[in-house]
């Protein structure tokens, strides 16, 4: 089901389906149009939920912080919902603010009740290579074929999310890679990584590059002393001069070989029509969460301050319900108070999955913990600077990496619960 969900080609946000063939098109109509408030998708997930906690299969202990931490995630969603609609917000544009919030975390709970093993967690960095690999396809397909031949031509190739899933699964192989140690997977691997990368290129979606540096960044930092870090070090050793030499040739330059050079140039120091609209959009919510209550917030179904109609995306029903910067938005919509009940989740999981990486007992659960942790990072760029909130390739990836760190640590003999004592 998780495959399906990320090959879906037609999600609101896909370009291609009405230019090329599509194999998964279905997906839409069977699990992701809205009956009743809810999608198909969604239902069969609460459906399983509800059979595995009933059956209670898994005997794998759980690990009570993170479980804890996403209990309070979801109430603090459910309670600011509340408050918003009291207080005057359009309980409509609520439901949309919240349901991926809502179901993603559901998903992550259905996880958690049924994988008890390093091994069936595995799964799911297979799953996200396999999605990465058909959707990176489908770009070449598309960029060599039809796309050219559009007036105007779109201003992506397939979807704003392809970037987490994308790099994602790159992410997933280097560890892979690094985890096997053999000269046929690291061809293999690499192979598939640079048919990542150019449809990433083609995609023109330019914080996929952030992300995909902070990515490896927080992938090295999180390795375990010993000789495979040894070895990573030395390769690296060959390819800084290498980057370095790129950067210094291509900074400024605008040939579509430097095109990742470009990307951090206009996030960093320059600025074009996409940097100037996210910052009008930021200023709209900062104006927000100083005009309402800065414990609070304005609660869910209450937009943003248009301090600017320049950039406003008037064809898109909700962009002042559906901010590009997620951070603020939930700052400004629920306050410190909201924000911390909500946010929580991630350190507890970033904090877990990185102590399987470096502490696991097994080198396949150490790999796990390290993709689970990247990929974390990963989607909260996709928060901060893409509509990540809204996107449910970015919310499912991140319940994915909650269930590892809801599940793992103790499997991996990580973490153990303390003992209470009796009376």
């Amino acid at each position: 089901m998780l495959f399906l969900l990320l090959v879906n080609d037609r999600s609101a946000a896909a370009t291609y389906d009405q230019y090329v063939f599509v194999a998964f098109g279905w997906v839409q109509d069977l699990l992701f149009n809205t009956v009743a408030i809810v999608r198909p998708f969604d239902l069969a997930v609460a459906i399983m939920l509800v059979v595995a906690l009933v059956k209670r299969r898994n005997k794998a202990p759980l690990v009570r912080p993170m479980r804890n931490a996403l209990l309070l995630q979801v109430a603090t969603i459910l309670l600011w919902f509340v408050y918003g609609v009291v207080t005057g917000g359009d309980a409509r544009s609520a439901c949309w603010q919240v349901y991926l919030l809502l179901t993603s975390a559901l998903f992550a709970f259905l996880l958690a009740a049924t994988f008890e093993t390093v091994e069936q967690f595995a799964i799911l960095g297979r799953v996200i290579v396999a999605a990465a690999l058909y959707h990176a396809a489908v770009c070449w397909w598309f960029y060599l074929g039809a796309f050219k031949n559009i007036n105007p031509p779109p201003e992506y190739v397939t979807c704003h999310d392809d970037t987490v899933l994308w790099v994602g699964a790159i992410l997933t192989l280097i560890a892979h890679a690094i985890d096997k140690h053999s000269l046929k997977t690291t061809i293999l691997v690499f192979a598939a990584i640079v048919f990542i990368v150019v449809a990433i290129q083609f995609n023109n979606r330019r914080l996929a590059w952030v992300s995909l540096i902070m990515g490896i960044v927080e992938g090295f930092v999180l390795l375990p002393r010993g000789r495979t870090r040894r070895r990573v070090v030395r390769g690296v050793a060959v390819l800084v001069p290498i980057v370095l030499l790129y950067g210094v040739v291509g900074w400024g330059r605008t040939e579509q070989i430097f095109r990742p050079l470009k990307a951090f140039e206009t996030v960093s120091v320059g600025e074009d029509d996409s940097t100037k609209a996210r910052n009008m959009e930021n200023l709209g919510l900062i104006a927000t969460g100083n005009a309402s209550n800065a414990f609070a917030g304005t609660g869910w179904g209450h937009g943003y301050i248009e301090v600017s109609n320049k950039y406003a995306i008037y064809d898109f029903e909700l962009w002042r319900y559906i901010p590009h910067n997620g951070f603020l938005g939930l700052l400004a919509f629920t306050g410190a108070l909201g924000f911390i009940g909500f946010w929580l989740a991630f350190p507890t999981a970033m904090f877990l999955n990185a102590r399987v990486a470096r502490f696991g007992e097994t080198s396949r659960g150490r790999t796990v913990g390290l993709v689970g942790a990247a990929q974390m990072l990963v989607c909260a760029n996709q928060m901060y600077g893409d509509m990540g909130y809204f996107s449910y390739r970015t919310m499912y990836i991140l319940a994915g990496s909650y269930a590892v760190a809801m599940r793992l640590p103790a499997v991996t003999g990580v973490w153990a619960e303390p003992v209470r004592a009796r009376k």
